[in-house]
């Protein structure tokens, strides 16, 4: 309902942010784009603008896992949660660290993970000293329903509620997570937020990830994000209106979410308690599961 008949459809996400490193070597012929024509650029005609939707961000095929996987393991526990029919699943680990507090983390995955496929971070995560919950968002992994941005988005706010019924949970987003993570903080009083390879909005990273894809500069410069990708990512006046302590990571090293939005988020953000640990020589993702990422979230959860 948002797409003019003049402008063209765009798929960007053939070749995904994700915790395994993405390679430059890109086949253009690869990528979803049945619904989009160019128009050829030409010195007396300008390009046409794409509308790029929010979706876009998401892999085609979407990863997913057998559900005969999803079971219990020692201190891995599986958790659930039915939204008008669709079930979203997840785990909970459950921390053996001899400091454990008393909060919980709730991480939101990178557009490309699974939370079957990336159970080695969420083990380290918990040596620092909290318990993670972790779902697949729905479409993914051993969750239901279509994968959907701002579906997820929603979904994110009910996963929270659900969990902070029982005691403070602190937020934690990777990559396209920060979206729902910066969101729920948006509306919730959360009792911390942690953000790694932030998107500062939809304008400044959908060129950079089309470019990614292959697309050439000027292509990428006439996409134009739809109205609900700009309100998915505008991440920097979602953080704005959070007052929770914050605790930012970012990849010096990062091309595909430059550092600088990091610290634009950072720099809107009016908490009381903030903190910007950039990462010497580590890309997007090698970002999370660095070592001194993991330190910082050890000092965060123990004094938030």
């Amino acid at each position: 309902m948002y797409y003019e008949t003049a402008v063209a459809h765009v798929n960007l996400a053939q070749n995904p942010l994700r915790i395994v490193e993405a390679r430059p070597a890109l086949k253009l012929a690869s990528i979803a784009l049945a619904a989009l024509a160019f128009i050829p650029f030409t010195a007396c005609k300008p390009a046409a603008k794409q509308i790029v939707p929010a979706n876009s961000i998401i892999p085609d095929p979407v990863p997913t896992a057998h559900l005969s996987d999803w079971t219990a393991l020692t201190n891995r526990i599986p958790v659930s949660l039915d939204l008008n029919g669709t079930v979203l699943r997840g785990w909970t680990f459950q921390s053996v660290a001899g400091h454990t507090t008393r909060i919980r983390i709730l991480f939101f995955n990178g557009n490309a993970m699974t939370i079957d496929s990336s159970q080695p971070f969420y083990r380290e995560l918990t040596a620092q000293g909290a318990d993670v919950t972790v779902f697949d968002y729905r479409g993914y992994g051993f969750s239901g329903g279509r994968a959907d941005v701002m579906k997820s988005r929603e979904d994110s706010l009910a996963l929270y509620d659900q969990l902070a019924a029982n005691g403070p949970v602190v937020v934690y987003g990777f990559s396209m997570g920060t979206a729902m993570a910066a969101y729920i903080a948006s509306q919730r009083r959360t009792a911390g937020l942690i953000l790694a390879g932030t998107i500062a909005s939809a304008a400044e990273e959908f060129p950079i990830f089309a470019r990614a894809q292959g697309f050439s500069a000027r292509e990428s410069a006439n996409m134009v994000p739809s109205p609900e990708a700009v309100a998915a990512f505008d991440e920097v006046g979602l953080v704005a209106r959070s007052p929770a302590p914050l605790l930012m990571l970012h990849g010096e090293a990062d091309t595909l979410v430059p550092i600088h939005q990091g610290r634009e988020v950072y720099t809107a953000s009016s908490a009381q308690q903030k903190q910007f640990v950039s990462l010497p020589g580590k890309t997007h993702n090698e970002t999370v599961d660095a070592l001194v990422a993991l330190q910082a979230v050890r000092e965060f959860i123990r004094t938030t």
